[in-house]
């Protein structure tokens, strides 16, 4: 040891200290077996006072969840008996009521005897209506409170308390419902006494003046006019107009309120119910204000009492206006033309009236949906109207007249038609507004076609000239273009009947030839189409409605030109009925041909008979063409009819039948002037002496035989035409200075030559001939 420098001493601490440590460690480690057991015997005691305290945790988790249901119970049952006892309390105003409406009678009474102050302090009921409907909107929470707690529970008290509430709250809302109609009636009749004092002509224009603006006027008319009588302003009694004018305003908040208490209902039944007194009494003051404004509003002219005159205009005007369908239907077209004069001016004051019954029903309900519901089912009634008389219209006999009937009701509903437009565009448009909406825009489609069809068919009676056929082939044609295109029997009216000549003798199957005037002049059914186009001119629809090819959105040029083009059509087809008219007509019988041309041969007889025809026919033709051309240059649409084409057209066929004219009826007189002119140069190119007694014989018959054929030929011509007539002057004097240049250089010629040869040869016995 003493080799490694420890000395025995310090190597026996070392190990004496070395010795203790391992005790000491040893003791620790006796020390953690002995902890481990502990915390061994700790962890078995815990778990054993788990297991021992679980069950009381739980029996005290069950004892905290009955009280809290114990509690609630008797929360519960605090508000039940709470709820009961208010609901008792508020029967009391249940039973009370709410205030009853006054009539017009008594607040007139009130204002004529001055006493408008106690009427004012009478009227202020607008606390109780709060109060009332503060208790039925609490009756209404305790309904709903008892059905969630007491709806599944068989509790004969909880049914008992249910029933007497709901009935309570039934009570409720039928006086509401009371009210409500009673307080739309009043403000109705409050309307019409403010329009009786202010002598307007509708309350729109009334309702929106203030009470100052009245009192104001009032006050100034009486300073100017000191000694004048009371409301000879023509305002009435600003004092009475503007109290009713308040009180309407008051009543109209009463009726929103009553309005919003019963459709806060949840019950189909309440809402139905508004809507239902609502419509019915805003639509029969409707009506009444309606039929005052047509009875007001008609003209002079236009007398109701068609059937009865001892029955009243009243009576008079609601028997129109309740003519069914069906009737209208089968009417004849006088009676046709004085319902659509009702329906037009039905429209019109239905819908001065729109715009304001809208607005009212915004002001009585507070959604849009629930605002146009009532809007649409107030109009219901007047849209049944109107859509029944159009129907029934639209779909009566058709006429040409027909067209402008319905273009005039098109015209007048084209207002209309934007609204119900814009419910339907309306995302919150209820369904009845949709449905109304959908039904007017119908009736619109159906009246459109209807004007199409009649028109169209109309069109194709010209053009094919059914006017010229009897009553049975008529209505033969008829009845097959129904079946081709289903329209209704075309019926023409009895003025167009003479126009297009329809013969009404059911014994006669060809055509009449007095279709054609005797004279030559303008037909009949020329002016009448002429007149025709212009009317269509007047209507700013009507190439819009008579086009399938016309759009929205064009512009006034090329609405000019959808015009232009359908007048263009029905006056070319015009002149095509004119054409077929005269090329199927005679214009001389046996008798006349044969007192006319009895000295002729047979061939020639049919030759001056074609002559006389075809001069016919060029006169005509001449006179209508002309007759079509100067009327389309003075239309509304000239310019427009001009860039077709139509208007050169027609000049050039005046130009061709003014030559044909000239050239088919004095065309052999002419040839009869050259044939002398030539004899009679032959008889001064020769010597009288030379030639023998037989050959100058001969000349000379020959001579006399023209002279004579040019004579009765002259005769003939001016007996045929001394009763054709040109009415346009301007056309007269042109065809005039025509014939003048066709026939007298030729005539002078001859005269001056037959002058020569009678000079000459002293035969003046040859000049009778001419």
């Amino acid at each position: 040891m003493e080799g490694v420098g420890l000395s025995s001493s310090n190597f026996e601490k070392v190990s004496s200290q070395c010795l203790l440590l391992r005790t000491q460690l040893d003791q620790v480690s006796e020390l953690k077996r002995d902890a481990v057991l502990a915390l061994h015997d700790l962890s078995d005691l815990a778990e054993n006072l788990d297991h021992t305290l679980r069950p009381v945790k739980e029996a005290t988790d069950d004892l905290s969840r009955g009280l809290a249901n114990m509690e609630r119970a008797l929360r519960k049952t605090g508000e039940t008996v709470e709820q009961m006892e208010a609901s008792r309390k508020l029967q009391r105003y249940i039973d009370q009521g709410l205030p009853r409406c006054t009539t017009i009678e008594v607040v007139e009474d009130y204002l004529e005897n001055d006493r408008v102050g106690e009427l004012e302090r009478e009227d202020n009921d607008l606390d109780q209506f709060r109060e009332y409907l503060l208790a039925v909107e609490k009756l209404e929470e305790s309904m709903k409170f008892l059905d969630e707690h007491f709806g599944g529970v068989d509790s004969p008290r909880g049914v008992r308390e249910r029933s007497r509430t709901r009935d309570s709250l039934l009570m409720a809302i039928t006086h509401c419902e009371v009210e409500f109609s009673n307080r739309l009636m009043f403000v109705s009749q409050i309307e019409q006494s403010i329009v009786a004092e202010t002598k307007q002509a509708n309350f729109i224009a009334t309702v929106e003046l203030r009470e100052d603006t009245i009192r104001h006027r009032r006050n100034t008319y009486e300073e100017e006019n000191p000694n004048s009588p009371s409301g000879a302003d023509g305002t009435g009694s600003s004092r009475k107009v503007a109290y009713l004018m308040k009180r309407r305003k008051k009543e109209l908040r009463l009726i929103n309120m009553l309005a919003e208490a019963i459709l806060n209902v949840n019950t189909t039944n309440a809402s139905d119910s508004i809507f239902s007194s609502y419509a019915d009494v805003r639509s029969t003051s409707l009506e009444e204000k309606i039929r005052k404004m047509m009875l007001r509003n008609f003209p002079d002219d236009f007398n109701l009492q068609t059937i009865n005159m001892l029955e009243s205009e009243e009576d008079a005007l609601e028997r129109l206006l309740k003519c069914p369908s069906e009737k209208l239907q089968n009417m004849h077209w006088e009676d046709i033309q004085r319902h659509a004069r009702i329906w037009i001016y039905y429209v019109e004051n239905t819908l001065s009236q729109v715009d304001h019954e809208r607005n009212f029903a915004r002001k009585i309900f507070m959604y849009e949906k629930d605002s146009d519901t009532a809007f649409a089912l107030v109009l219901k009634s007047h849209f049944n109207t109107i859509v029944s008389h159009a129907t029934g219209i639209s779909k009566s006999r058709k006429t040409p007249e027909k067209v402008f009937a319905l273009l005039d009701m098109l015209n007048a509903w084209d207002k209309e038609k934007a609204l119900t437009e814009s419910m339907l565009r309306s995302d919150s448009s209820s369904v009845e507004a949709k449905e109304l909406a959908k039904r007017t825009l119908e009736m619109y489609n159906l009246m459109v076609n209807s004007v199409r069809d009649t028109y169209r068919e109309f069109t194709d009676a010209v053009e094919r000239d059914a006017v010229g056929q009897s009553k049975g082939n008529a209505s033969g044609s008829a009845q097959g273009s129904k079946k081709g295109g289903g329209g209704v029997k075309w019926t023409p009216t009895k003025g167009i009947k003479v126009f297009m000549n329809m013969d009404s003798s059911p014994n006669h199957s060809s055509p009449s030839q007095s279709s054609v005037p005797e004279n030559g002049t303008i037909h009949p059914l020329a002016a009448y189409l002429i007149q025709y186009c212009r009317r269509l001119q007047e209507f700013p629809n009507a190439s819009k409605v008579l086009s399938r090819k016309s759009q929205e959105g064009m512009t006034p040029a090329e609405d000019q030109m959808v015009m232009a083009k359908i007048i263009v059509k029905l006056l070319g087809t015009l002149f095509k009925n004119l054409k077929i008219k005269v090329q199927r007509m005679s214009t001389f019988d046996g008798k006349t041909v044969h007192a006319a041309f009895g000295k002729y041969p047979n061939k020639m007889k049919q030759e001056l008979l074609e002559q006389d025809t075809q001069s016919f026919t060029d006169i005509f033709l001449l006179n209508n063409g002309n007759y079509i051309l100067r009327s389309a240059e003075k239309f509304k649409y000239s310019d427009a009819i001009d860039t077709t084409g139509f208007l050169k057209e027609m000049k050039e066929n005046v130009r061709r039948h003014t030559k044909s004219y000239l050239h088919k009826s004095w065309r052999l007189s002419v040839e009869w002037l050259n044939m002398i002119s030539e004899t009679l140069e032959k008889h001064q190119n020769m010597n009288p002496k030379l030639m023998q007694g037989k050959e100058l014989a001969e000349s000379e018959k020959r001579l006399k035989h023209l002279l004579r054929q040019f004579e009765s030929t002259w005769k003939i011509r001016y007996r045929t035409q001394r009763a054709w007539y040109v009415p346009d002057p301007e056309l007269r004097q042109s065809l005039k200075s025509k014939l003048e240049q066709y026939l007298l250089p030729d005539f002078v010629e001859c005269a001056a030559a037959l002058n020569a040869y009678v000079e000459a040869s002293e035969q003046a016995h040859l000049k009778r001939f001419f």
